[in-house]
């Protein structure tokens, strides 16, 4: 299962605009862009609340999932300061810290250091745990803030899927510079419930780079104060990649210097 959702989200991912794939993969009777992404914003607290957000930081744990077990594999924080700043970092148990985000139209990354990863799988160098890295948490984060799209270059209604046996709509979007992503939301009330995008990497600067599907679920949303949020962002992977997100406060003041480089 794992394994189809990656190489169905490279596809969506990578195939151009226009194509037939996608004409007959709209979904009947058709629906607006607009009204799905309304929707998404009325389920999760309003437009106005969204709007109206001024900063948020949220905290809490994150665990390599096998089967029924969760292992501890570390804490994160995140920090969103309206309307242009925001940072996610990752603390790796035993392995060092990570952080990714933006400061206006300024990327601010640090990787952790290079050594052998949690479990085996590296945290180092392109900055992996179990696949995944800061980035793509933060990219995730921010999607489920965000309240103005006018500024991508493009959004596309591509088609429907099932994700945990729901039917979804899937939107593409575009942004100005970087890789598509394509977000699903839920077809009856509109909450975005998994998001595609790409990650690209080198392990060495000397070396090609690579890029693969990095799949997320959000999963049992809950009234957090004033937008009902995921509690759990779940990395597709082998295992999973668990983030909890149960603690949040809005409204705190946040100074400028928290998104640092």
């Amino acid at each position: 299962m794992r394994r189809t959702a990656f190489f169905l989200a490279l596809f969506l991912l990578c195939i151009e605009p226009n194509t037939s794939a996608q004409k007959t993969a709209e979904p009947a009777g058709g629906i607006s862009l607009a009204k799905i992404f309304e929707g998404y914003l009325s389920a999760t607290g309003g437009a106005n609340a969204h709007k109206e957000l001024t900063t948020l930081k949220a905290s809490g744990s994150f665990g390599v999932s096998s089967y029924t077990v969760t292992h501890p594999a570390g804490a994160y924080t995140f920090l969103y300061k309206a309307p242009a700043k925001d940072i996610f970092e990752m603390q790796v148990t035993s392995h060092g810290t990570s952080w990714a985000g933006r400061r206006d139209d300024h990327l601010i990354r640090r990787l952790a250091p290079d050594e052998p990863g949690f479990m085996g799988i590296g945290v180092g160098g392109a900055g992996f745990i179990k696949g995944t890295i800061a980035e793509s948490v933060e990219r995730c984060l921010m999607s489920l803030l965000e309240w103005d799209i006018h500024n991508y270059k493009n959004i596309e209604l591509i088609g429907r899927a099932r994700v945990d046996q729901r039917w979804t709509y899937a939107l593409r979007f575009t942004p100005q510079q970087g890789d598509p992503q394509v977000r699903y939301y839920d077809m009856e009330n509109f909450l975005m419930v998994r998001m595609d995008q790409l990650q690209r990497y080198r392990m060495a600067k000397d070396l090609p780079e690579k890029a693969y599907a990095v799949v997320t679920y959000f999963r049992n949303y809950r009234q957090l104060g004033a937008l009902k949020l995921p509690q759990e962002i779940v990395i597709s992977h082998d295992p999973e990649l668990v983030f909890e997100f149960t603690h949040v406060k809005y409204s705190e003041e946040i100074p400028d210097s928290a998104f640092h480089d």
